[in-house]
Formats: C-alpha cells, sequence, structure tokens
C-alpha cells in the first residue's frame, strides 16, 4: 500500500500521496559520463539522437488543429527555435483565462517549447525557465538567446537543495526523477531507453535572491511526477503566486507518481481553486492520459499553508 506522504500528514489526509521524496544523490559525475552507454544493454545514448519533440504522427495532428484554432501558429512554425504545437494551443487557450501576466516561473523547460510560445502570447512577461538536465539546458539557452525576457536557470525545482538523480531519457521530455511504469500502455511512455545524470535541485522557496515576481504571476510544472515536491518546496511563495498551470498525469505514467485527484487536493490545500482543463493529452487508443490544468489563488487563503509543512 503506498505510504501517506509526510508533507500531508497533519490533520487529515484525503489519500495517499504516491510520491517517493527526492533524495540527494552523491557527488556530481565528470560530464564526460554523463552520457555514458546504458547499464543494462548495449545501446548507448548519443547526445545527437536525443529527441525533445513528439513522434511524427502526434506532431502533425496537434499542428493540425493548432492551425484551425490560431492561424499565428504559421508564422511560429517557421520562424521558433523550440516549436512546439500542443505548446502553442496550451498557451492560446491560457490566453483565454489569463488575458495579462508579468511574470512566468517555467518549472520543467526542457528546451524552451512553453517559454517560447507563452512569450508571443505574453510579450510583456519576464519567463525564468528551470532546467536540470545540462545538454538540454544548452539548447534551451540557444533557442531562447535572442529573447532578453525569458532566463534560463540550470537547476531542478523540488523540496530539497543539493544534488539529485534523474533518468535523463533518449526522448528527453520524458526524463523524470522517476522511473518509467512499464505496465502503461502508451507508446511514448514506453521509450525507457535512460541514464542516470546528476544534477542540482533547489526550492523555489530559496529563490528571492535570484528571481523578482511581479503580479500577475504564473507558476507553470511539468516535471514528469514530481509536481508535488515542487508545490512543497514553494509553498512560502504561493502568496506571489497569482496562478498555478499544472501537467497533471490520469495514468501512472511513472512508478509512484501522484495522480490528478492528488495534486487537485495538494492545491486545494494550498489555497488554490480549479480554473478549468486547459490541455488534454490522449493515449494513441484515445484515452486521456494527461491534463494541463489551471488553478487561480483564492481569495480566502490566508491560512492555507498551516497544516502543509515544508
Amino acid at each position: 500500500a503506498p505510504a501517506v506522504h509526510p508533507e500531508l500528514a497533519p490533520g487529515r489526509a484525503p489519500r495517499a500521496l504516491k510520491v517517493p521524496r527526492w533524495t540527494e544523490a552523491p557527488g556530481a559525475q565528470p560530464t564526460c559520463q554523463r552520457l555514458r552507454a546504458l547499464k543494462h544493454n548495449a545501446v548507448k545514448v548519443n547526445p545527437r539522437e536525443v529527441r525533445h519533440s513528439m513522434p511524427a504522427l502526434d506532431q502533425f495532428r496537434s499542428l493540425l488543429l493548432a492551425f484551425l484554432e490560431e492561424p499565428g501558429v504559421l508564422k511560429a512554425l517557421f520562424t521558433s527555435k523550440a516549436f512546439s504545437a500542443p505548446c502553442c494551443r496550451l498557451c492560446a487557450t491560457l490566453k483565454c483565462h489569463l488575458p495579462h501576466v508579468e511574470t512566468i516561473l517555467d518549472v520543467g523547460a526542457n528546451v524552451g517549447q512553453f517559454a517560447l510560445a507563452a512569450a508571443r502570447h505574453y510579450p510583456e512577461a519576464t519567463i525564468y525557465s528551470f532546467e536540470p538536465l545540462p545538454d538540454v539546458f544548452e539548447e534551451l539557452k540557444a533557442n531562447t538567446a535572442d529573447n532578453q525576457r525569458i532566463k534560463p536557470l540550470n537547476w531542478a525545482i523540488g523540496n530539497c537543495a543539493g544534488k539529485i538523480s534523474i533518468n535523463q531519457n533518449l526522448y528527453s521530455r520524458l526524463s523524470s526523477c522517476l522511473k518509467i511504469n512499464e505496465t502503461n500502455d502508451n507508446p511514448r511512455y514506453c521509450e525507457n531507453k535512460t541514464i542516470p545524470v546528476t544534477v542540482n535541485v533547489c526550492r523555489l522557496n530559496d529563490l528571492n535572491n535570484t528571481i523578482h515576481i511581479t503580479p500577475p504571476a504564473l507558476l507553470k510544472i511539468d516535471v514528469q511526477g514530481m509536481e508535488a515536491e515542487v508545490l512543497i518546496g514553494g509553498a512560502h511563495l504561493m502568496p506571489q503566486l497569482d496562478y498555478i498551470l499544472c501537467e497533471t498525469a490520469m495514468v501512472e505514467l511513472y512508478k509512484g507518481q501522484p495522480l490528478f485527484t492528488d495534486i487537485h487536493e495538494l492545491l486545494r490545500r494550498l489555497g488554490y481553486d480549479l480554473v478549468a482543463p486547459l490541455y488534454l493529452n490522449k493515449a494513441r487508443s484515445g484515452k486521456i492520459i494527461e491534463v494541463d490544468v489551471l488553478y487561480q489563488r483564492s481569495t480566502h487563503s490566508e491560512n492555507a499553508l498551516s497544516d502543509v509543512q515544508t
């Protein structure tokens, strides 16, 4: 039986939160060893082969929908260095609910797909993009170099400070501290060629001297199963965050990850109200496996942190 997350234990626990704590890893690996041969087979991961975009068929389907929903996507397709049709559609829907934002914390930035799409819809916003994997971070910097309002930061965000180990996936957007659940039936989440990479981690609570938040502010989370760690590690920063956009799982894509109901309850306890689901990610079967959900800070959230210890 899954253990109750220690941060949700006081008073009442609506349900067990199936997410392990990040543990500090030993010293960082030398750069030359970050992409070494996989331990359990002879396959080697070449940085040039690492994939950041979705498979061609899914990309085409999402691109077609993006064109139909937003004509401006065509220009972005030819001008963006990290174009993503799903991120364009997500940001277009986000703009309908949140017309203006000054600060965006982009946690789980990958190579800048969301940051560049958000910058197109919110050109006045300062975007802090957090990406922990060293080689992926270099691509993020290169892709966003022309936009001075996007600030890349080479950290993982969690509920501890120090070092952690991430399973870097050949399909880089699936990289996670958790292992992929081999029983899931979604083809994209069956890509399990990974290597362990040690990266720096910090808490949002500890970034007051690094980032400057001007309201209205949005926290975007896309961290492949570690959403609870990000939220709990940033609980004291929540009074400054007006909105939270979080990718949540409807099925267990990673072993032990929290599902939508867990994250929804945690956000409620942190003082946020559900606004709307903005984007659905479906498996080939048509089954919904992930949902990007928008929350707004409640006007009655002054005492929301009293039962969430950090």
